[in-house]
């Protein structure tokens, strides 16, 4: 009896005992409102910061090519002699020579970083191709063609300046041969150039220019297509073997087409917006209205652009996904006739002619035109 007694005690000692210890438990903090996520540069807004007047001589006298790596502006100026490169530094008054390059074919095309020019030079024994270091003058040939029916036309960067898209037609053989025309491709790493031959396009069609995107494998064409009656069409293109298969067309209006990353791009409707086009998905899509001409920075964070209901006002956006943010107009007064983001993307350079100008209208001699720079809050 005893036994059971004490046994009954400790049975009940060990219950109070397991009531009495504290449960292990895991602590949750759950904030009052949703966490912020980083900073993220899209979500500013567009403000301008300071605006800079270009001299006169730069924008009338001699051809602005773009940007160099040091964020100055870069023209040619023509003369009797010979082709003079000048750059225009901060705070753009007092231009210089570039002394590195004492020689340049007016035509010569600056690539995004600012660090190359690409040019075409006509020379007795033939047409050449090549690459100019603006930093210290180093050519390097990339083509060259010793037959006078070669044309070679419409040079242009990919926009992390790895790859140079150019046409190469020969004129002579087109009525026989049909379009005789080939995509040039020169990788800057590899200093290599391909030529790729087109696939799906008639003996009358005319191509005009070739766009490669950074991969340098993908190219946007524009060409006037007899099956389109003659209008301008842009053509997604990709590198198979040693040509170019064609992937998607689409009527367009206006002369600028641009890639956004390696599969998507955008280009000018016919009915003034501005659409994108995704072969990831085969989706179109809409991402402006009313649209005369756009430029993208490097990076395809920002976007410059001009409408078709005022061509007067300059207006920047900031790219997120589909999506065009903070449109804001930079600057009034001007119709823009070339746009140039500076390769850091915090400067926009600005060319063209106020539309108020009687001088401009009254002969093509008295043609002018202004540039000026928006620097853009950071």
């Amino acid at each position: 009896m005893s036994y059971k007694y004490i046994f009954t005690v400790l049975l009940i000692m060990l219950l109070l005992s397991a009531c009495s210890r504290e449960p292990v438990t895991d602590t949750i903090i759950i904030p009052d409102t949703n966490q912020t996520p980083l900073e993220n540069s899209s979500s500013k807004p567009v403000q301008v910061k300071t605006i800079y007047r270009v001299p006169d001589y730069f924008s009338n006298i001699g051809r602005i090519l773009g940007w160099s790596a040091q964020n100055a502006i870069i023209a040619s100026f023509n003369s009797s002699e010979k082709v003079r490169l000048e750059q225009l530094p901060y705070p753009f008054e007092n231009a210089k020579a570039v002394d590195s390059i004492d020689r340049v074919s007016y035509d010569s095309v600056v690539s995004p970083d600012g660090k190359y020019m690409c040019e075409i030079s006509f020379l007795p024994d033939g047409t050449i191709v090549q690459l100019l270091s603006i930093q210290d003058g180093k050519k390097t040939l990339m083509s060259k063609w010793s037959d006078s029916t070669a044309y070679i036309q419409n040079v242009s960067w990919s926009a992390n300046s790895q790859y140079i898209s150019y046409l190469v037609n020969r004129s002579s053989d087109r009525e026989q041969k049909g379009l005789n025309s080939t995509v040039h491709i020169y990788n800057i790493s590899t200093q290599k150039d391909n030529s790729y031959q087109l696939s799906g396009f008639q003996q009358k069609d005319t191509l005009i220019r070739a766009d490669v995107a950074n991969n340098g494998t993908s190219v946007l064409l524009q060409s006037y297509q007899t099956q389109h009656e003659q209008k301008k069409v842009v053509t997604m293109t990709e590198v198979s073997g040693n040509t170019l298969d064609i992937q998607y067309e689409r009527e367009i209006s206006g002369d600028h087409v641009s890639w956004i990353n390696n599969d998507q791009f955008v280009f000018p409707g016919s009915d003034g917006s501005l659409y994108e086009y995704d072969r990831r998905n085969g989706e179109l899509s809409v991402i402006l209205d009313h649209v005369l001409s756009f430029a993208f920075s490097n990076d395809c964070k920002n976007i410059a652009y001009t409408s078709l209901q005022d061509p007067n006002i300059i207006y920047v956006g900031k790219i997120q996904g589909r999506n065009i943010l903070h449109q804001e107009a930079v600057y009034r007064g001007i119709s823009a006739s070339a746009l140039y983001w500076s390769p850091n993307g915090k400067r926009l350079l600005i060319q063209g002619a106020k539309p108020w100008d009687t001088a401009q209208s009254s002969s093509a001699s008295n043609y002018s035109e202004e540039a000026l720079i928006v620097e853009l809050e950071s």
